[in-house]
């Protein structure tokens, strides 16, 4: 029987095929069994089902129609036909009906979802926000009737149990939460394109105001509540219900009466990460009556249906879009409008979401401490609410409330990341902790936006905080002392440094993000303090029950911090036994937490910690509640400064000389210098240690040395700064040291390198020195250039033979590139005129050494993208593109005026005549694929046309040609989008130099001129192409405008051409009018005028009218 029906279905395709075929493909005979066939169907009885054929016979065709709108995506669809297929999909039990139905509803829109199209069809921007608005206008509202029409019926009717109305459901619910998701059309359209799509590319739902019979009793919150409790043991169909939730918990705007227009603005309070949604009404005044106004009454329904349907049992599907609900509900809804609900609610949903965060915080934070992050963004999202409540709702008569809540997180938290006895942490297996293929990723920045929001919390509720973190440093510090490494298992091991590590963690997050500004309570001097960190540091571990006096809560996690550093820092000196726990991360984590506390307890320059800052006064007299005295703080200059830098300096030597291959410890180790350098310069310029250990070591072998070099030439500049007034002989003392100790001896080690005839081995320390000097090159200022150039001479000097005697080393050609990058953007500008003639020279001496060694690599029949991959293309070319942002960094910093008359002038021009000569044959479309070589060489075009024209002006015919043909192929799209207005910049810069040389009459620019005007047809052809990018469009026609103006008798060549083409013959005089209007700048009547008018009005006008021409030959210009 199957066979039977296969059989009879391909006769049916090949005769319908039959019938739609041109008569020239099939034979007469064909046609005429196909034709047989369709009536022998058509006469014998009908063999289909009752509820296949109930509603068509109203309309017998609407089958027909719905299938050839889903199969053919280019039939006309008006609104008529749109409201047709509404009317009919509804009442429809024909499940085949509706599907063809919904698919046309959601195709249509989809399409006109977005601001911008969102299809692959060249429809303009005007048609489709025309198209948009009458959409929205007819069909939406109508749409969604029919969604909840239908829901209510299928929800009154049945249970959902049979897979059809499940089918049903979810078609409708997809139609729902398209609409619900739906960015509306702005009331009033805004000049700056920019500022529209910021303002309303939001992901919340704003309904128009004739929308607001559906929303003025919040009954749609209710039915979508009710509706998700049938379903939301399905979950295919649970996720398109809380999708339609999650955006009614964004519901804001006309229909909920917030005024004519709502716009997105940050919160004027808290740092840039704290921004939140609010509204801003224009036009609004706040609600002051007593009666429940529609916004808050539908706010009000959905909270307490949320915290209903929810306050149960959470399904682990419906989790990460329950955090989305609460996120959104909280983030787009105006803070004011909770603050007016009851006591109760405002009590309940403030449990409800401190609940199902304190919930999700342990199965998400034990999978991601697996690398499963399937909840972090959900977790986040209710850390972020909560947030927000602590700082908006605790004023409310929630104070208290809200505080033990945060205790409760934190502890849930805390619990999640520690073992036993103070955590549950499940136990990783070896090979979850070891995997030898798998990159160690940093917790600080996978955790980086949790570990933000807990130092917030734990600053709400400090108290408990410290009392719970000193507490496991105290017992985790004892076990450290009592723990037998022999006996240690691996397991206790990784639990102890796991244990402390996320106590460091935690503490450094608050101090960095958090404690900045904390009032402590109390002001106490230095003097208070100095005897306690002193003992901390000398006689670690310091326990916080044997000091007589009561410290705040940031002392005393200070004083743990500093203890703590001592201890490792003996442990790691003494070589104990102990230290086998010290692990690298732990470390590190040490070392990043230290580096925090120190830049925290620096005290700010503006204020004395001998003398506290006066205490603001409300109007009345009295102090403010909240305003306390400031952190405690470690003056620089103190016995205390001193012996914190000498700690730090000891076990900076330990690193680098007992963990050398730990690259990342290495880092924080110089990260810790670096800082000292920057907030305690003179402290640690002063501190011999500093001399005697950095001439100890090679600094040339240390990672991060770049960064160590920059803040040591820094350290000995701000120094002979503050000393400038001193004696001579001191500063000298200070000044010099740097040089003298670090910088000389590194420079000597260097040129005997250089000298020496040994193997190549020794190319990569070569690079490591040029790393080296590149940092010095970073640290130069107006004031030092001239000196840190001097001191890098002798290098300049190696750089061309190295590069010619090793030119089969990309390593050291791209270390040499880089330090000579380095130079050019930060010395080249300060030095003076002697300094920049020397430079030139070596620039161009650069140039020709590269030219000669590298060229042969880049050659068209030698140079081979590998593999097609572009990261694989950027390392093969990485010195190339090094070279050509040197020659950037160049140009941004020089001007050729028209005549070249200085020495520095000329050879400026020759640098950019032999930068040209060396690129331009060599940018073939093969090397140009590779984006990051691309956007520097096109970079450097521009400018070279901008700054340096004379050199394009001055160079050979075929450099001209090469120019052009790099021009044209980015014009044609073949590098992307950016490099077609790169190439657009171009060419308007150069024709706007060549307008001004022609007014002079040197004739110097004829060949250049000749070449620019070749462009006219492709210029006009790209300012059609790209009529809908805003950007491009006015970059095309401002580069059209200049080519007309340079050649209007070539434009006018070029259009006679294309009126003569056979296809615009119909519509030539149209098209002769439109060119007319489109030139009325430079021609007719206006002509006597236009000499007044200035260049810029013109172009105005001419851009005015070429939007006009794109409308007037719409459809009727054919350009080939």
């Amino acid at each position: 029987m199957a066979v039977s029906i296969s059989n009879e279905l391909s006769k049916l395709e090949f005769a319908a095929q039959v019938i739609m075929a041109s008569p020239n493909q099939v034979s007469s005979q064909d046609r005429k069994d196909a034709e047989a066939l369709f009536m022998s169907l058509r006469e014998a009885d009908p063999c289909f089902g009752g509820s296949t054929v109930e509603g068509l016979d109203e309309l017998p065709g609407l089958t027909y129609k719905l299938a050839e709108l889903c199969v053919y995506g280019n039939v006309p669809l008006g609104c008529d036909d749109c409201q047709t297929v509404v009317a009919v999909v509804g009442p429809n039990d024909n499940h085949q009906l509706q599907a063809f139905g919904l698919q046309i509803i959601e195709l249509v829109a989809t399409e006109f979802n977005t601001t911008w199209r969102a299809s692959a069809h060249s429809i303009s921007w005007d048609f489709h926000r025309m198209a948009k608005k009458e959409f929205e206008k007819v069909l939406l509202k109508q749409l969604l009737k029919l969604s909840l029409n239908t829901l209510s019926r299928l929800m009154n009717s049945s249970n959902l149990s049979s897979p059809s109305d499940q089918q049903v459901c979810d078609k409708f619910l997809c139609v729902a939460s398209l609409i619900f998701c739906w960015n509306f059309q702005p009331k009033h359209l805004f000049l700056d394109f920019r500022i529209l799509f910021q303002a309303f590319r939001t992901n919340s739902f704003r309904p128009p105001e004739n929308w607001n019979d559906l929303f003025q009793d919040a009954s749609i919150v209710t039915f979508f509540m009710q509706l998700h409790t049938h379903i939301r043991h399905n979950e295919q169909l649970c996720q398109n219900s809380l999708t339609c939730l999650a955006q009614l918990a964004s519901a804001m705007g006309d229909s909920l009466g917030l005024g004519p227009i709502a716009l997105v603005v940050p919160q004027v309070s808290g740092d840039l990460n704290e921004r939140r949604l609010a509204t801003s009404m224009s036009g609004g005044a706040e609600h002051l009556s007593e009666e429940l106004s529609t916004h808050d009454l539908y706010v009000r329904t959905f909270t307490r249906e949320l915290i209903q349907i929810f306050s149960g049992t959470v399904f682990d599907h419906e989790m990460a879009s329950l955090s989305l609900i609460v996120y959104k509900l909280f983030s787009c809804q105006p803070i004011p409008v909770f603050k007016r609900f009851p006591a109760e609610l405002l009590r309940n949903f403030v449990e409800f979401v401190a609940t199902n965060t304190i919930t999700l915080i342990e199965p998400a934070m034990q999978l991601a401490l697996k690398n499963d992050h399937t909840y972090h963004e959900p977790l986040s999202n209710f850390f972020f609410v909560w947030r927000t409540m602590i700082r908006t709702l605790y004023e409310h008569g929630t104070e208290e409330f809200i505080r033990l809540q945060t205790q409760k997180i934190l502890e849930c938290f805390f619990k999640s990341v520690l073992s036993p006895p103070f955590g549950n942490r499940n136990k990783l297996s070896y090979d979850e902790i070891f995997d030898e293929n798998a990159e160690e990723e940093d917790d600080q920045k996978v955790f980086m936006d949790l570990l933000n929001d807990i130092g917030h919390f734990s600053l709400n509720a400090i108290d408990f905080f410290t009392e719970f973190v000193i507490s496991v440093l105290t017992q985790r510090l004892r076990e450290l002392r009592s723990i037998d490494v022999v006996t240690c298992t691996q397991e206790q091991l990784q639990a102890w440094q796991e244990d402390f590590h996320w106590i460091l963690l935690i503490i450094e997050e608050l101090a960095l993000r958090c404690l900045d500004g904390y009032k402590s309570g109390e002001f106490v001097k230095l003097g208070d303090l100095e005897p306690l960190f002193s003992a901390c540091l000398a006689n670690p571990p310091f326990d916080p029950a044997t000091y007589p006096g009561k410290l705040d809560p940031a002392t005393l996690i200070s004083s743990q911090i500093l203890s703590w550093f001592s201890m490792e820092h003996q442990m790691l000196l003494k070589l104990e036994p102990g230290a086998s726990l010290l692990s690298p991360t732990l470390c590190e984590t040490s070392f990043s937490n230290f580096t925090n506390f120190i830049v925290l307890m620096t005290p700010s320059a503006y204020w004395s910690s001998e003398s506290p800052p006066n205490n603001e006064e409300d109007d009345d007299g009295r102090e403010r509640k909240n305003e306390f005295k400031l952190l405690p703080s470690i003056p620089r200059g103190t016995n205390l400064s001193t012996q914190i830098i000498q700690l730090a300096l000891e076990k900076f030597v330990v690193i680098l000389t007992k963990m050398p291959c730990e690259k990342n410890l290495c880092k924080s180790a110089i990260n810790l210098m670096t800082n000292f350098a920057e907030h305690r310069p003179q402290d640690l310029a002063t501190n011999e240690h500093l001399y005697t250990v950095l001439s100890s070591i090679n600094i040339e072998k240390l990672p991060s040395r770049r960064e160590l070099i920059k803040s040591l030439v820094l350290l000995g500049q701000m120094n002979e700064r503050k000393l400038n007034q001193a004696t001579l002989s001191f500063e000298e003392q200070i000044g010099n040291k740097i040089q003298v100790t670090i910088l000389d001896p590194m420079l000597l080690r260097f040129l005997s390198l250089c000298n020496s005839q040994r193997s190549c081995s020794d190319e990569s320390a070569l690079a490591d020195y040029f790393e080296c000097f590149a940092g010095v090159a970073d640290a130069g200022q107006s004031d030092t250039a001239e000196r840190l150039f001097a001191f890098l001479s002798p290098v300049f000097e190696r750089c061309v033979p190295l590069i010619t005697a090793h030119s089969d080393s990309q390593i050291l050609i791209v270390a040499i590139l880089d330090f000579i990058k380095s130079a050019t953007d930060v010395l080249f500008f300060h030095v003076d005129h002697m300094s920049n003639i020397s430079y030139h020279k070596f620039l161009l001496d650069l140039v020709n050494a590269y030219k000669q060694t590298q060229f042969h690599r880049f050659r068209s029949d030698v140079f081979v993208l590998r593999g097609g991959d572009s990261n694989e293309g950027e390392q093969q070319t990485l010195d190339l593109s090094t070279l050509i942002e040197i020659l950037c960094l160049f140009h941004s910093k020089t001007y050729l005026p028209p005549i070249l008359n200085t020495e520095v002038e000329k050879s400026s021009a020759k640098i950019s005549l032999q930068g040209l000569e060396l690129l331009l044959p060599l940018m073939t479309e093969e090397l140009l694929k590779v984006p990051q070589l691309c956007a520097s060489f096109f970079r450097l075009l521009i400018f070279i046309s901008d700054v340096a024209i004379e050199a394009i002006v001055q160079s050979s015919p075929q450099i001209l040609a090469n120019l052009l043909r790099c021009v044209n192929a980015a014009l044609d799209n073949v590098f992307g989008i950016d490099r077609v207005r790169s190439a657009l910049e171009i060419v308007n810069g150069l024709a706007s130099y060549c307008i001004e040389n022609s007014a002079k009459k040197t004739g110097e620019c004829a060949l250049l001129i000749e070449q620019l005007l070749s462009l006219i047809p492709k210029m006009l052809q790209l300012s059609m192409e790209y009529s809908c990018e805003l950007d491009l469009l006015s970059e095309a026609t401002t580069a059209l405008y200049s080519l007309i103006v340079l050649g209007l008798e070539s434009f006018n060549v070029f259009v006679n051409q294309l009126l003569c083409l056979p296809s615009n013959q119909e519509n030539r005089e149209r098209l002769e009018n439109a060119f007319r209007q489109l030139l009325a700048p430079f021609l007719g009547p206006d002509n006597a005028s236009s000499a007044v008018q200035s260049h810029a009005q013109k172009k105005r006008r001419f851009q005015r009218n070429f939007e006009d021409f794109l409308i007037e030959v719409s459809g009727s210009l054919c350009l080939s």
